[in-house]
């Protein structure tokens, strides 16, 4: 494939980029934008402009220079080359640092941006062995040492949950942790402390493109109480940015001190948890159905009942689970007047919290395809944005793609659209599992959490039977309406799965005893 002419400005556009300042957010972010340019454009598979980028970029920071590529081309060999260069240095780099780069990956791999074909058992035969090594590396250079619980010691009925990441009741995550943790509370009688660990990067440490932080949310510090529903759940915090001796020390003592019979791990490569499984028993519940990286003897599953390929750890920590969802629960009547939406449209959804990330170009052009067939048709969008506005104003059918925005009672909103419309990504079950409680049918490709909470009556294949389905459910009002009994149907199917008091016992119980056998 050659070079078109239209390619060349984009090829020269990102050089200048990635040869200009590379120091700060803004910088990378620059550096990000002109990368998703020229993946958008097809620069990953034209060879001569891949050929033209290698040549020009050679000199460049390695780390800079593979992950943008990457970025580009969506080939996790590139990621390789990284493992291998942190494993050269695993000893002597900044943990902070490593820690930076091996999230910014996880990111990209959560956002379905890489190209799993390109190799296939990248997660279970790459990261999960590096990710171990990073760990020993933390304990060695930190000198960790947790006290290990004795595995003839009785019974605390005490559990403690860890998570890399407590925020609001508007983060998904952070209201499946307590309902869990309530779960085991009220139906099964533990006594649970949750620990929020904050261990993802806060800030830039690398120049890895994209870059990313994740969000803390600075209240939450200390020993606090927090309430959810009629029910109260303990929570230690700490805020302290990076991988430090006091802080790890400091969640240790405080589960020394608690003494639980078990640990959870709540979500994938939850550091805190994961260096406490060499002392206590250690659980893992997944908080999305893409794969886990975990050291647990046990990983549940997000909601499938496949288990990961291969014959490695994963495949035999697994098990099979539904995570239970923590819907929102919107009081009062609503109509369309409340939103500001027109009585006459066939109104579409689009639900997230990473919406400028995941309505992407391809998504974008499929939305354009639907509102061509569907005149009276809105695609409404609910969740914060930046860029995303920009770009919708640019579309053919600007008129009738309209962002609403962060949304305080969802549901309600939800209670009054018509087809819950979803793009290629990793995230979105609780809200997915939310149209489906308010009767909203669903549309998404076959991969995914929302698939998994969805099922394989809303999913579809391709880019033409996304389109075809949108289509007919706005066409053929029978069909709408039998779509809408199969989504309170499959709601009713999920609750039953996730509702099932006897699973969750036996596979704590079994932690435990695999933590005896190891001890």
């Amino acid at each position: 494939m050659e070079m078109t002419g239209s390619r060349a400005p984009i090829l020269g556009d990102l050089i200048a980029r990635l040869h200009g300042p590379a120091g700060t957010g803004e910088a990378l972010r620059d550096i990000t934008e002109a990368c998703d340019s020229a993946r958008i454009a097809g620069l990953g598979g034209d060879v001569e402009a891949m050929a033209a980028l290698e040549a020009a970029t050679a000199a460049l920071d390695p780390i800079l220079r593979e992950s943008a590529l990457a970025c580009v081309t969506g080939d996790l060999r590139r990621y390789l080359r990284i493992l291998d260069m942190l494993d050269n240095v695993l000893d002597l780099a900044p943990l902070d640092g490593i820690n930076q780069i091996y999230w910014s990956m996880q990111r990209q791999l959560f956002l379905m941006r890489m190209d799993f074909a390109s190799v296939p058992d990248f997660v279970t035969e790459r990261v999960l062995p590096f990710y171990e090594r990073f760990l020993k590396q933390i304990s060695l250079r930190l000198g960790l040492s947790p006290v290990a619980r004795q595995a003839d010691k009785p019974a605390t009925g005490r559990v403690v949950i860890v998570t890399n990441q407590f925020l609001s009741d508007q983060h998904q995550p952070t209201r499946d942790l307590l309902a869990q943790a309530v779960r085991l509370q009220r139906d099964l009688g533990r006594t649970v402390l949750a620990l929020n660990t904050n261990m993802m990067p806060d800030r830039y440490y690398s120049p890895f493109i994209p870059p990313f932080a994740a969000a803390v949310e600075e209240s939450l510090s200390g020993d606090q109480t927090i309430q959810f529903g009629n029910d109260s759940v303990r929570l230690l915090s700490s805020t302290a940015p990076g991988i430090t001796a006091d802080k790890l020390n400091g969640f240790f003592s405080a589960v020394e001190q608690f003494d639980p019979d078990l640990v959870i791990a709540f979500g994938g490569s939850v550091i805190v948890a994961d260096l406490l499984a060499s002392a206590r028993p250690l659980l893992c519940i997944p908080t999305t159905s893409g794969q886990t990286v975990s050291l647990a003897d046990i990983v549940l599953d997000y909601g499938g009942r496949t288990a990961p390929p291969g014959e490695g750890r994963l495949a035999r920590s697994w098990r099979p689970f539904r995570l239970g969802m923590a819907l929102r629960q919107d009081e009062g009547p609503t109509n369309r007047a409340e939103f500001d939406l027109a009585d006459d449209a066939f109104l579409y959804v689009v639900v997230g919290n990473r919406l400028d990330a995941e309505v992407d170009a391809a998504f974008l052009a499929i939305l354009e395809r639907v509102l061509d067939a569907v005149p009276h048709g809105e695609v409404l969008f609910a969740g914060p944005v930046d860029t995303l506005r920009g770009r919708l104003a640019a579309s053919r059918h600007a008129a009738s793609l309209r962002c609403l925005g962060h949304v305080e009672r969802i549901g309600a909103l939800l209670s009054l659209c018509d087809v819950f419309l979803n793009p290629r990504r990793t995230g979105g079950g609780g809200s997915a599992a939310q149209a489906l409680a308010s009767g909203l049918p669903i549309l998404a490709f076959d991969s995914g959490d929302v698939a998994s909470i969805a099922g394989p009556g809303f999913v579809v294949a391709t880019n033409d039977s996304f389109v075809e389905r949108a289509v007919a459910l706005a066409a053929d009002p029978s069909l709408l309406s039998g779509s809408r009994e199969d989504a309170r149907n499959r709601f009713a199917a999920v609750k039953q799965e996730e509702s099932d008091r006897t699973q969750l016992p036996v596979y704590l119980n079994e932690a435990v005893d695999l933590y005896r056998m190891r001890s």
